[in-house]
């Protein structure tokens, strides 16, 4: 989509001596550029082109109803800027309210048919741009009439004309996945989507997984493997739960970020993949900076573009056009009385998540052909003590309510465990609990905590490592 206009135009000018091809935002920010190599990242800032039409047009508040600038030298008002950069035309376009196409030709000059392209190059862009402003059915996690969903879904535009690394924020649950897919699906790059869930890799094997290596550079390395570095080349890395990638490997993942190069174990030689980065946590990133979890200067260079999402609790306002938009998960069933009071005024802790699997049991579960205030019976119930009905441990309780909602073991239980938030005597209670009602089968036990099947092995390692087997 996106990048493939942006192929055309850069196409187009290679022919222009110099010639440089840009897309500003009204805010002065540079959002791309293709062509004749500039400095800064912003109009003002900026350096190598000519700053006095785009302030101008940046200044017209007509928008898209605006005229064309369009200069050549020789003119009478033709900048002094322009005249420095040996500069023959200049054109800028508004795509839209909030964009312009900014496009000179360098030592050469535009001829009619230049300026025609690249009108309609802009006219393409902006019905394009309204087209995916306007994806809203399937949307998951950003679907939704509030500001902050209306907000996200015009930064999921933006980023989409980007270069830079972007850092999805949110408590789990949120849809940080399904935006990360928009972005890559908006932006058009040729290459895949590859999504990395770092928790499910072992420490000793992320390099690995992530840069490849070659056959004999460790035991068990029977062959030459691919990364997913690699494999992501022209597209995008999606790098899932970022605060779990260990220290030792973080500084080799920010030089591959800064220089695009990366090295398989094993390997002598550098490779280069050109590879956009999007990374999501639950985590305090902050907080894991001061605890000397995660590396500042990575986290700099990730947070370029940011998206935080709220949870559901705060954007309530959301719910029905989420329940409506996964309705047919409720098999036919209508929506009765005392439903919308239920629903809103529950606190939705796995967020949209949660809400999908609790219209998946009301399908299967409830044979009412209405659903009413039954509904509150399929919603995570917190774990209390027999003598006053208090929550043990509000972090176990939150555990269990997770659980309930969908949330994989890695991403609650076992994260409440290593972050000390419950005791291995509650995550073992709570494995036994758990393994009880799945038989005493341990592959039971994972599908029932939500571990995907790859990590069933590591799963078990991992009840044996830290001593909380529920069957020992």
């Amino acid at each position: 989509m996106i990048d493939l206009f942006k192929q055309r135009l850069a196409e187009k000018i290679q022919h222009k001596d110099i010639a440089l091809a840009m897309l500003v935002d009204r805010g002065g920010r540079i959002r791309w550029h293709a062509g004749r190599p500039i400095a800064g990242r912003s109009v003002e800032e900026g350096t190598g082109f000519s700053r006095t039409h785009l302030r101008q047009a940046l200044a017209d508040r007509s928008g898209v109803a605006g005229q064309d600038i369009m200069i050549s030298a020789g003119e009478l008002g033709f900048p002094q800027s322009a005249r420095f950069l040996f500069v023959r035309s200049l054109l800028v376009h508004p795509v839209s309210d909030e964009l312009f196409l900014y496009v000179d030709s360098g030592n050469d000059r535009f001829d009619p048919e230049d300026l025609e392209f690249f009108r309609q190059s802009g006219c393409e862009l902006r019905e394009l741009l309204a087209e995916l402003r306007g994806v809203e059915e399937g949307a998951g996690g950003i679907s939704g009439t509030s500001p902050a969903a209306r907000r996200i879904r015009e930064l999921v535009v933006t980023y989409a004309l980007e270069e830079d690394p972007v850092l999805l924020l949110g408590e789990t649950g949120v849809g940080k996945s399904h935006i990360a897919q928009l972005i890559h699906r908006f932006s058009g790059r040729a290459g895949q989507l590859i999504v990395v869930d770092t928790p499910a890799i072992p420490e000793h094997l992320i390099e690995s997984e992530l840069f490849g290596h070659c056959r004999g550079a460790f035991t068990g390395a029977v062959r030459d493997k691919q990364g997913l570095v690699e494999a992501a080349r022209g597209g995008t890395l999606f790098l899932d739960e970022i605060a779990e990638v260990p220290m030792a490997f973080q500084a080799k993942l920010l030089r591959f970020m800064d220089s695009q190069r990366f090295r398989p174990v094993g390997d002598t030689r550098e490779r280069s993949a050109a590879v956009r980065v999007i990374a999501a946590t639950h985590r305090d990133l902050g907080e894991e900076i001061a605890r000397q979890r995660f590396r500042e200067d990575l986290f700099f260079r990730l947070n370029v573009l940011s998206i935080e999402i709220p949870p559901l609790r705060q954007r309530r306002e959301d719910l029905r056009t989420l329940i409506f938009e996964h309705q047919r998960l409720l098999r036919g069933k209508t929506l009765g009385p005392g439903f919308w009071e239920v629903v809103e005024g529950h606190d939705w802790p796995g967020n949209v998540r949660e809400l999908v699997n609790v219209l998946k049991r009301a399908g299967i579960q409830l044979s009412h052909p209405t659903i009413g205030r039954e509904i509150a019976e399929l919603l995570p119930r917190r774990p209390s003590n027999p003598g006053d009905g208090a929550p043990a441990n509000p972090e176990l309780a939150r555990v269990h309510a997770a659980l309930a909602a969908g949330i994989s073991f890695w991403d609650c239980a076992w994260a409440a465990f290593l972050e000390r938030e419950i005791n291995r005597a509650e995550l073992r209670s709570l494995l036994a609990e758990h393994f009880a009602a799945s038989q005493h089968n341990l592959k039971a036990l994972a599908r029932r905590l939500h571990v995907p099947d790859e990590d069933y092995a590591r799963f078990v390692s991992a009840l044996h490592k830290y001593r909380v087997h529920p069957g020992r």
